[in-house]
């Protein structure tokens, strides 16, 4: 017999009797279940929005990367003629005006102005151009997927701008102008005491250790390692800090000599041949800069 104040529910077969109770319980799990599938599916869908948002994220920062990447092309053309990089950019044959879309090495190539209108004349670095925009589009993405929007985001990708600015110029022209490091340096003075992550101390005695060491380095070798150098390992001391700094000069000394080496092996260069090392430092020190962390992990523990 059913307790007191239970209800009979009779089912289509007239001997069975269930309580009430049981489908009040039955419809709470129901509800309990539809609730946490639609919690389940809320928490899928903020995911999906999260990693959407992300891959459009990447693909703008990829984006100014390429724009950068025009900009750095510009400002390699500029700086060995000693002018102001705010210029328009202008054939080197005839000193005229270039179209807007062949401002980009790409854009040039997709719409065929490679060639001067007035002159006819190719542009000389037109191949540099392109290369340099590609590979600035997947360091930025790079960047991106490192840091995301957070503080680092800007700063590092000011540095990295900087750094693959030197490595141009050091490559084509054998320079590292001193336009580009002063400011660069002052920037990474500051930066230091505000950057997440970095004591200033460390950034301090990290840009100091690496000037004096580069400066020494640059008396004995007579000429192997110039003024722009010496700079050069300074700015790095003060992003990577100390003791960083050694590891990403040892790591560019390392390959820059190793490089060196099949070059005289191969005969491709004499003993006199100007070697630059500022792509060798930059490229190291740039390594370190983003994935510092797990590299020092992985030498030191």
């Amino acid at each position: 017999m059913p307790g007191l104040g239970d209800e009979i529910y009779r089912e289509k077969s007239p001997n069975l009797l269930i309580p009430a109770q049981f489908f009040v319980e039955k419809t709470y799990l129901d509800s309990y279940r539809e609730g946490s599938i639609s919690a389940v599916g809320s928490q899928l869908s903020a995911v999906v929005t999260k990693e959407t948002l992300l891959n459009i994220g990447l693909v703008l920062y990829a984006l100014l990367g390429w724009l950068v990447g025009a900009v750095i092309n510009h400002a390699a053309d500029i700086l060995p003629t000693r002018q102001t990089v705010l210029r328009r950019p202008v054939c080197p044959a005839c000193g005229a005006a270039r179209p807007i879309l062949a401002w980009s090495g790409l854009l040039a190539v997709l719409t065929g102005q490679t060639h001067c209108p007035v002159c006819g004349q190719r542009h000389p670095t037109w191949l540099r151009a392109v290369v340099v925009e590609v590979i600035a589009a997947v360091i930025f993405g790079l960047v991106w997927a490192r840091y995301g929007l957070s503080f680092h985001l800007p700063i590092i990708s000011i540095y990295t701008a900087v750094l693959f600015l030197v490595t141009v110029t050091d490559l084509e022209h054998r320079l590292i102008f001193n336009l580009v490091m002063l400011p660069a340096i002052l920037l990474a003075l500051v930066a230091a005491f505000v950057t997440p992550g970095m004591a200033w101390p460390i950034a301090l005695v990290g840009g100091g250790v690496a000037f004096v060491l580069s400066y020494l380095a640059a008396l004995v070798s007579r000429g192997g390692l110039g003024s722009g150098d010496v700079t050069l390992s300074a700015f790095l001391g003060l992003i990577l800090g100390f003791p960083r700094i050694f590891l990403s000069l040892g790591f560019g000394i390392f390959f820059g000599g190793l490089v060196a080496f099949l070059l005289l092996l191969t005969r491709r260069v004499t003993l006199k041949t100007y070697i630059p090392y500022g792509p060798f430092l930059t490229i190291t020190g740039w390594l370190m800069l983003v994935w510092g962390d797990e590299i020092w992990q992985y030498y030191f523990g």
